[in-house]
């Protein structure tokens, strides 16, 4: 609003506009007078100078954070009122820039909403914001992972899978897996499109590895992977008779190193019967204390017949209150009921034949050709799919009993891949069985990386020890092994699961790190750079907020509105004085 001084430029400009007429020289009369009355006025706004008011908002701010656009500020600006005053938080912008939370507050005392733009905040950014009300104006993921997962570790002879979702921009692009600087798997995704994509690698060596997954060019990130020994298995073998398919998964097992018992009836009476890598024992008849010795039992449905009650009851027991896991063969859906607790599974027929080739498919490897019984299982909630074939259906399922497994199996003849010289595929398929039925191993002290999958350097990664012994509380030590550089990590224990703890470490630097207690197995795990897997970082932040803005109670007065005055700038008047002045004097002289 103009001040009151400018009513001082009537009487000047009354004076320069006299001054003008009372010339001779009319010629360029009407050219003097606004020159005149320019100058009169312009000479006392350079004395007086005018001011504006602009409406302000003390109690709304505005956070631009990553990822913000300047279309969506400026929506937000167009919908606000009154002015907000406008931060830029670890994002490049022309607003006044903050390095935390705290300074926000005090740059701004009575404030009480904040708008949030860009992919938001950390968690541990919005606790300092409790007592304020968020709202948020998140800028959509862009194109790129929008999820990646990989098992943290595995079994030597298993397979890497690398799965996730891949967002493609206006052209199609190429992801690769690669270990020690060579591709060894890749996909192309067309373009302008969400694809599921699927990268998969079998380690040959156990230890830590880290490869790569890369878009074109570009490294998205790296894949960790641990690779552990097989786990020495205690494998019983019963069969209804002698056959291939035994023969050679004895022979396939015994080579692996796993301990081994096969018995096979040749007869009403008599059976025959092979021990490897193990002391003999009696296999006549199916005891508690024989079954203690194994960790899977491999069987078929005439097996299974062929035992008595008390044989069948002592199998059962095993599975239900031992955790023993038992794999039934069969080649079609068992009628006795006596052996129902292990085959009772649904499905229907397929083919009128007595066998059928299909294509099967398992974790880990691709569709391989295979010869199974006319049958699939039904997929159930109750059933764990363990291979797989097209149609949604099933040629081997498990289901949970009491504490192991029971799983069965139409897929009667495996060994012609070992004849076909597929050694990897045969391996792979029973690799991927037994660990998906075998007698899970009691862990009493385990540690855990609960969050993030992939760490960053300098955000939070929590940890978690669990032991079941409650013995005096641990303390642990974090030590990155790149620089053998070490710190205490103080753990704290959860109110409502005693046997576990909780810590929260702040890695330094990106590689492999190590945690470790007392009387513990040490736990790896892996920082990433801080360009990899930026997707989850945004997703994190964006789920923050917008969690943090649902759960608020804050119900903030309303907005209140000042007024802050601005004077005009004075080089205009300036100008204006001096071009018309400079003309007046022209004018008379010429």
């Amino acid at each position: 609003m103009m001040q009151p001084y400018w009513l001082l430029a009537i009487p000047i400009v009354l004076l320069l506009l006299w001054l003008a007429w009372r010339r001779p020289n009319r010629q360029r009369l009407a050219w003097r007078l606004l020159a005149s009355v320019v100058a009169g006025v312009s000479l006392v706004l350079l004395v007086f100078p005018p001011v504006t008011q602009q409406a302000i908002s003390p109690g709304t701010a505005i956070l631009l954070t990553e990822g913000f656009e300047a279309d969506s500020l400026e929506a937000v600006l167009q919908k606000l009122e009154a002015e907000p005053q406008v931060y830029a938080y670890q994002t490049a912008s022309e607003a006044k820039a903050i390095s935390s939370m705290a300074e926000l507050r005090q740059l701004q005392p009575g404030l009480e909403t904040v708008h949030v733009l860009g992919y938001g905040l950390q968690h541990e950014e919005l606790e300092q914001l409790k007592q304020l009300q968020l709202k948020p104006h998140l800028t959509p993921a862009q194109a790129g992972v929008r999820s990646v997962s990989w098992p943290q570790s595995i079994k030597l002879g298993e397979a890497v899978e690398v799965a996730g979702k891949y967002t493609s921009e206006k052209e199609s692009i190429k992801l690769y897996l690669h270990v020690a600087g060579k591709a060894r798997d890749s996909v192309e995704l067309a373009a302008d499109s969400t694809h599921t994509f699927r990268l998969r690698y079998t380690p040959n060596v156990q230890g830590r590895h880290t490869y790569t997954l890369l878009a074109g060019n570009d490294t998205l990130g790296q894949v960790p992977v641990q690779v552990t020994p097989h786990q020495q298995l205690g494998i019983l073998l019963l069969s209804s008779a002698p056959s291939f398919e035994f023969k050679f998964l004895k022979n396939h097992l015994a080579g692996q190193q796993h301990r081994v018992a096969f018995r096979a009836s040749v007869s009403k009476d008599i059976s025959q019967s092979e021990w490897l890598n193990m002391p003999k024992t009696d296999l006549s008849r199916i005891t508690p204390k024989l079954l203690q010795q194994f960790d899977v039992v491999i069987t078929e449905p005439q097996a299974l017949q062929s035992m008595s009650a008390g044989q069948r009851a002592a199998l059962q027991r095993a599975v239900t209150e031992d955790g023993l896991g038992v794999l039934t063969i069969a080649t079609e859906p068992a009628n006795s009921r006596s052996a129902s607790f292990f085959t009772d599974f649904q499905g229907k027929r397929l083919s009128q034949q007595d066998t059928r080739s299909t294509r099967a498919e398992w974790p880990g490897r691709e569709a391989n050709t295979a010869s199974a019984a006319p049958y699939t299982l039904a997929n159930t909630t109750a059933v764990t799919g363990l291979i797989a074939e097209q149609g949604n259906s099933l040629l081997a399922g498990a289901k949970k009993a009491g504490w192991g497994k029971v799983a069965l199996s139409y897929l009667p003849q495996t060994f012609p891949w070992v004849l076909e010289g597929k050694d990897k595929v045969y391996a792979s398929y029973w690799a991927a069985l037994l660990s998906a039925i075998a007698k899970e191993q009691v862990k009493e002290k385990f540690w855990q990386l609960e969050k993030p999958q992939a760490p960053h350097p300098n955000q939070p990664a929590v940890l978690s020890f669990t032991d079941y012994t409650l013995a005096t509380a641990p303390t642990a030590t974090v030590t990155n092994l790149a620089d053998s550089t070490s710190i205490n990590l103080p753990l704290a224990q959860q109110v409502y699961q005693p046997e576990k703890y909780s810590a929260t470490f702040w890695p330094r630097s990106s590689g492999w790190h190590k945690v470790e207690t007392a009387n513990a197995a040490p736990y790896f795990f892996y920082v990433q750079d801080t360009s990899d897997w930026e997707f989850e970082s945004v997703a994190t932040r964006r789920a923050a907020t917008q969690a943090f803005a649902t759960h608020q109670s804050i119900n903030p007065a309303g907005a209140a509105v000042a007024f802050k005055t601005e004077p005009l700038p004075l080089i205009w008047f300036f100008v204006l004085f001096a071009l018309s002045s400079a003309f007046l004097w022209l004018e008379e002289k010429f």
